[in-house]
């Protein structure tokens, strides 16, 4: 999400002015449409022409085509967003070159006038919503894809954060999804080693969960029940005001995780080791996790307490799934001793490849590269080798991997050293 830079604050009342209406719309239908299948036609040909070239390497026309996706997933707006950022967070599937150009539609939302929030306020509260404030905030303090929070306090002053849907944002959806899996279909036979129509439903799954609110809610109360480890917290939520379109939750003050490290730089070992053992927890104890660990969706208080926010997707694990996932991820990274690695792999669902070569990627990921690299980095090349291997690679261990490199990542960032152990395998 991106923070906005400006705080404006109406006090509400009866004759409350919330300004001017804004003028001008999404983008048609037509026009996203036109724009996708434009640049697919491109890619193509940027893939055509490095094959007869003598001087055009692959790397760069992975850049150049990359960059053309990239410009259109921002032109087209709310679920292309979407698909950047969920793409980006796929090195198991995309060259790096993709990973570099998606990456920043991370932060890349427009702000949304308040005017155009309004319907979707008044369709879950009613034409007299303001009753339910003492106070809102006009601009907001975060802008995402699909919704927008603002800052406001409930009559009964508890300070709230108000997130809401985007306007169009789910007919867009409806409209988007169709073109999606077209063009899933249209690549499927350009790349075989990846299951590219499966890939999309899943992220036109995730999409469609994430946009109905009643979802996030339900994580939000699960997670609540759960025994987090002292030092992380979830927000709570107000039951009464959430709904399809709006989530209302407590006010966290504190500062994102970066801008609180920027200042306390001596902090990030004791921050960081607590936030990944908690989602070692959630994925190893658990079954349930929160399954975007981007920096910004964790606020770090005075006291050093880390909220992790946004619960719109989580991963789900069967308590079978759990007992493998666990001891694979706990058999690659050394605490499991001496273990049949491919019968782990093979327990957990992996397909294709014989014994041998899994038992080969895993030592190799034990021995050489995990002793020369960062876990992280480590765990990267096996997904890689895994791929090149052509082995089918569970969605769910995927999601799971995907959490760990990213959190990872944020340890490489601030040199902080790796410990996997879940908070209670510590001594």
């Amino acid at each position: 999400m991106a923070a906005s830079k400006r705080n404006i604050r109406i006090n509400l009342g009866p004759s409350a002015a919330l300004g001017t209406r804004a003028l001008g719309g999404l983008i048609s239908g037509r026009g996203r449409y036109f724009r996708a299948l434009t640049t697919f036609a491109e890619v193509l040909a940027i893939y055509g022409r490095m094959k007869t070239s003598q001087t055009r390497t692959l790397e760069q026309a992975h850049r150049d085509a990359a960059a053309r996706v990239a410009r259109l997933c921002r032109r087209n707006g709310a679920t292309w967003v979407k698909a950047a950022q969920f793409l980006s967070c796929r090195p198991d599937i995309l060259p790096q070159a993709y990973i570099d150009a998606l990456t920043p539609l991370q932060n890349d939302a427009q702000v949304v006038h308040f005017d155009q929030l309004k319907p979707a306020l008044i369709n879950a509260w009613g034409e007299d919503w303001t009753r339910h404030f003492e106070a809102f905030d006009l601009v907001p303090v975060a802008t995402a894809s699909i919704a927008q929070v603002h800052h406001a306090r409930l009559k009964t002053g508890e300070e709230v954060a108000v997130k809401v849907r985007l306007p169009e944002v789910a007919a867009q959806f409806d409209q988007d999804a169709s073109l999606f899996r077209l063009l899933a279909r249209l690549a499927a036979p350009l790349v075989r080693e990846l299951d590219v129509i499966q890939i999309t439903e899943q992220l036109l799954t995730m999409t469609a969960t994430e946009l109905d609110f009643r979802n996030e809610a339900g994580n939000l109360r699960r997670f609540a029940r759960l025994p987090h480890p002292p030092g992380i917290q979830v927000p709570p939520l107000f039951d009464e005001l959430s709904g399809e379109a709006t989530l209302v939750t407590g006010w966290v003050q504190g500062q994102r995780l970066r801008d609180y490290l920027a200042q306390h730089p001596d902090q990030a070992q004791g921050l960081l080791g607590r936030l990944v053992g908690s989602y070692l927890q959630q994925v190893t104890r658990f079954g349930l996790y929160q399954a975007d660990p981007h920096p910004g969706n964790f606020l770090v208080d005075e006291q050093g307490t880390i909220t992790i926010l946004d619960y719109g997707v989580v991963g789900r694990l069967t308590p079978d799934e759990v007992r493998r996932y666990s001891r694979l991820l706990f058999g690659l990274l050394g605490f499991e001793g001496e273990v049949d690695m491919a019968e782990l792999f093979r327990e957990a669902g992996f397909v294709g490849g014989d014994a041998a070569t899994l038992e080969q990627l895993s030592r190799y990921v034990l021995t050489d590269q995990l002793n020369r690299e960062h876990p992280v980095q480590a765990l990267q090349a096996l997904q890689e080798a895994l791929r090149a291997q052509r082995i089918q690679i569970p969605d769910s261990y995927i999601g799971i991997s995907r959490v760990l490199i990213t959190l990872g990542g944020l340890m490489m960032a601030y040199g902080v050293p790796f410990d996997w152990t879940p908070p209670e395998r510590r001594p």
